[in-house]
């Protein structure tokens, strides 16, 4: 069999990334598998480098995004299928900045929610033990899958107790304001407790928003309420 040559070798791989982004390390595996001598499969890859047609920082950074947006998978299962398609250990020391607790923790809700819908009308129980191997299948922390089935709980103990309650607007306004001075206090509360613990910038926002959810207050309105102190510190 004639030996392929670089030219030949060039529009192979080209032809590979037509249908999707690659990693090195998946187009090394496939020229290899082609059998593509060594010298080449080397000049091949320093070319598509050089035309940024096989960057894995890149690679990383947009596959992140897609599970943002599509996937919802837990940095757990991030980091195991990233492997699998052969993204250094280095790079994925950036997948912290890249898909930070507070990104994964909202993907994390959103997955319970969407599972917590469909085992409606089953035991409490059961839909504890459903959903936390739905979650930890998905491959989020632990910790975050055992503190969002408990939130959850707690949000739906909550709506069940005032689902038959009727209130006026004037009740209704003085309820909103007696959750926000409580919110209030709460996060200044919340804010000394881990600073004391040493957490500072994007660590600290994050375990003020785990803890306020902890307390069973509305996503949006803790998101607001930690917008709303940041503008404030900004203008300091």
């Amino acid at each position: 069999m004639a030996e392929i040559t670089r030219e030949k070798a060039i529009d192979m791989a080209v032809k590979y990334l037509s249908y999707k982004a690659r990693t090195s390390s998946e187009m090394t595996d496939y020229l290899k598998k082609k059998n593509i001598a060594d010298t080449i499969i080397a000049e091949v890859m320093e070319k598509l480098k050089d035309y940024r047609y096989i960057d894995d920082r890149v690679y990383l950074k947009n596959y992140v995004e897609n599970n943002r947006h599509l996937n919802y998978y837990g940095s757990r299962r991030l980091v195991q299928d990233l492997r699998k398609r052969g993204i250094s250990d280095t790079l994925l020391l950036s997948l912290e900045d890249l898909f930070p607790k507070d990104e994964e923790y909202r993907c994390c809700q959103t997955v319970a929610k969407k599972n917590l819908r469909a085992l409606k009308g089953q035991a409490p129980a059961q839909k504890k033990k459903k959903l936390y191997d739905r979650l930890a299948r998905m491959g989020y922390p632990t910790d975050m899958v055992l503190e969002m089935i408990r939130t959850l709980v707690l949000e739906e103990e909550s709506l069940e107790s005032t689902a038959d309650l009727e209130l006026t607007a004037d009740e209704l306004a003085i309820k909103d304001q007696q959750l926000s001075e409580k919110l209030d206090r709460d996060y200044q509360k919340y804010d000394r407790t881990h600073r004391k613990k040493g957490a500072t910038g994007k660590e600290l926002t994050f375990k003020i928003k785990k803890s306020l959810i902890g307390r069973g207050y509305p996503y949006q309105l803790i998101s607001e309420k930690i917008a709303a102190q940041q503008e404030e510190l900004e203008e300091d």
